[in-house]
């Protein structure tokens, strides 16, 4: 067989012939797998059986990219010719993907010298777990109890609070602008990292309002009246900027989650097990809306509905309501005398 090292076992060419035509593992496997640090003839034979087994059984071989599939064929092959050097009688799965064995091959694999490159080198191994389930079955992480559930207002005034104790002014900002947004109009937290302040305007007779124009969700929001002058003056300082990073829009912050991961980390000394992110503080918001629309209810009880979801194709075919700031503010809150306490 052209490409492939030569003496290759019996074995192996009959576990590389056995994947299906098209296979991007028998494609590459048709070249050679051996990597450059493999010096030892026997000892990467012993080691290419079970390479050839493992990628064989990886369930996620049809949908990475190649680049990302080369990367991890070669890390793998790396790491099976150490492990038929120090481990010839132990060539299995089992033990091959060990975490034990891991760890040990990252700290005498050449050229892993720093951390990050050892556990990149781990992650790229422990992707072909996968492919043997009864060996190592999937744990999934558990959320801590009440991460998803809406934030109270308790738990929003321990994270305003938090949000005023970072030594960098920006990030100040740019932490409180994430719970206003998010608490105060509804906003996600993909959608807030785009929002500017010149994205925040006032409307004669319906309050502060919150053009968003970033997903799929592209609307104008009204505030909740509490919290409009906290919002004003950030988009204020803003200006053209974003409220979040203070820069220009997308904003320095990569991931939605990254604001609010900061803010868990401070005040967990004082508050342990804390949980705030945008996710929580949008359900609020939701929660709130649901709760004073009385007609809502009463049309839900009447049609004998606990949800939205039988009537998801139905809303397509409703009538289009014109657009009226005024109604609007006065529905979702933005006018202080709307509500108790507004």
């Amino acid at each position: 067989m052209p490409g492939v090292a030569s003496g290759l076992p019996t074995e192996a060419v009959a576990t590389l012939m056995a994947l299906p035509e098209g296979n991007k593992y028998r494609l590459v496997a048709e070249k050679r797998y051996r990597p450059s640090i493999a010096p030892d003839d026997q000892q990467w034979q012993r080691g290419l059986p079970l390479l050839l087994e493992i990628l064989a059984a990886d369930p996620k071989r049809f949908s990475q990219s190649p680049r990302l599939l080369d990367g991890r064929r070669a890390a793998l092959a790396r790491h099976l010719y150490w492990l038929a050097g120090e481990h010839p009688r132990q060539l299995n799965p089992d033990f091959a993907l060990d975490e034990v064995q891991l760890v040990r091959s990252a700290l005498n694999s050449e050229g892993h010298t720093t951390e990050r490159s050892q556990t990149s080198y781990k992650s790229q191994l422990r992707s072909f777990q996968a492919g043997f389930p009864k060996l190592f079955p999937v744990r999934r992480r558990k959320r801590p109890g009440g991460s998803t559930a809406p934030l109270s207002d308790q738990d929003f005034e321990i994270a305003w609070q938090g949000a005023f104790t970072f030594r960098s002014e920006e990030t100040c900002r740019s932490v409180q602008a994430m719970l206003l947004l998010a608490r105060g109009a509804g906003v996600d937290g993909v959608e807030a990292r785009h929002v500017a302040g010149t994205d925040v305007v006032r409307k004669p007779g319906a309050g502060l309002w919150v053009r968003i124009d970033a997903g799929r969700r592209k609307r104008e929001v009204p505030v909740l009246a509490r919290f409009q002058a906290d919002l004003e003056m950030l988009a204020r300082q803003a200006g053209h900027g974003a409220l979040i990073g203070g820069g220009t829009v997308p904003t320095v912050y990569s991931r939605p989650n990254e604001l609010s991961d900061q803010l868990k980390r401070r005040l967990r000394p004082m508050h342990p097990g804390f949980e705030v992110s945008c996710v929580r503080l949008r359900k609020a918001w939701l929660l709130e809306q649901m709760g004073s629309l009385t007609e809502l209810q009463v049309f839900l009880r009447g049609a004998g509905l606990k949800s939205m979801h039988g009537l998801e194709d139905l809303l397509a075919r409703c009538p289009k309501v014109e657009p009226d700031a005024g109604r609007e503010a006065l529905v979702l809150g933005a006018v202080a005398a709307a509500r108790r306490g507004g």
